[in-house]
């Protein structure tokens, strides 16, 4: 039964549920939401894709919204800030509508964009300039930041100073600023969030991603146009359409991917404050998970 929404609880609430792939985020979300009347938005780098339901994982609800899944053509470009300035309209519009948002995910830098201050995020590529850029060598890169952006410059550890991609971006943003004394895009989202975070050991975790490719398998073959995308298990399908690899190694490899994925994910995560984990292959988990965000919503 849906929890009743009154016009002061919930106005400024926004719930996020994160965690490695393979957890059962958007599942856990779908029931959230018909017991708090919330709206789910998707965080998932890999979902705002058109298509690619098995490859990404995607689960669909007749009766709850879950916005930001196939938001752009395959191909496309889709960046951190182009996610933010997607999503923050879709929280006001279901906050506005006096339902919960519920941020479902495991791409981090999309959460932090959400819930942090991040001051260059919005910032546009500037694409001639990155053009004009990459013919320098990393130490006329290093000379150029120093020269407009010196406090940046003494800031960078030794790995992003040797980077001549993180090299350009900090160019790249120095060189916004300079041109733009005034930012109104940059004020910190505003929002009393909650952080449920899902975990599991990561052998659990590996069984689970094995047996999930498994199934979504011959529905991935569909999706197949053979184009190259960006998108965890594709380059083993491609591998495997074309004859180069059996399906055994082609799902081992996609297995591996994603597991490794989802490793990376856990180091992530492991960092962030506020975040209340929750081992899902414990008794009654979802709902100890409803207690805690019920005591949380109706402060």
């Amino acid at each position: 039964m849906a929890e009743k929404v009154n016009s002061n609880r919930g106005k400024n609430k926004l719930l996020i549920i994160c965690g490695p792939t393979g957890t059962g985020k958007t599942k856990l979300a779908l029931s959230l939401a018909k017991q708090f009347h919330g709206e789910l938005v998707s965080a998932d780098s890999r979902q705002v894709y058109k298509g690619f339901d098995a490859l990404t994982g995607k689960d669909r609800c007749a009766e709850i919204p879950i916005w930001l899944y196939d938001v752009i053509e395959k191909g496309e470009s889709f960046s951190v800030a182009d996610f933010r300035a997607r999503a923050l309209p879709v929280i006001y519009d279901i906050r506005k509508r006096g339902k919960l948002p519920i941020v479902v995910g495991g791409t981090g830098f999309y959460l932090k964009a959400l819930t942090e201050p991040m001051h260059t995020i919005t910032i546009p590529p500037n694409n001639l300039l990155r053009f004009t850029l990459a013919s320098l060598s990393r130490e006329d890169l290093q000379k150029k930041l120093s020269i407009i952006d010196f406090d940046k410059f003494k800031k960078m550890n030794q790995s992003d100073i040797h980077n001549p991609r993180r090299l350009i971006r900090a160019i790249e943003v120095a060189t916004w600023k300079q041109n733009n004394t005034t930012n109104t895009q940059l004020k910190q989202f505003n929002s009393d969030v909650y952080w449920i975070g899902l975990m599991d050991s990561m052998v659990t975790l590996k069984n689970i991603i094995q047996k999930r490719i498994k199934h979504r398998w011959n529905n991935a073959m569909n999706e197949f146009d053979n184009k190259e995308i960006d998108v965890l298990g594709y380059r083993h399908l491609s591998q495997f359409m074309h004859g180069r690899i059996s399906k055994k190694d082609a799902i081992n490899g996609w297995t591996r991917a994603e597991y490794q994925y989802a490793k990376r994910q856990m180091t992530w995560f492991r960092k962030q404050k506020d975040v209340h984990w929750f081992t899902v292959s414990e008794p009654q988990v979802n709902k100890n998970i409803s207690i805690a965000i019920k005591s949380w919503y109706t402060l």
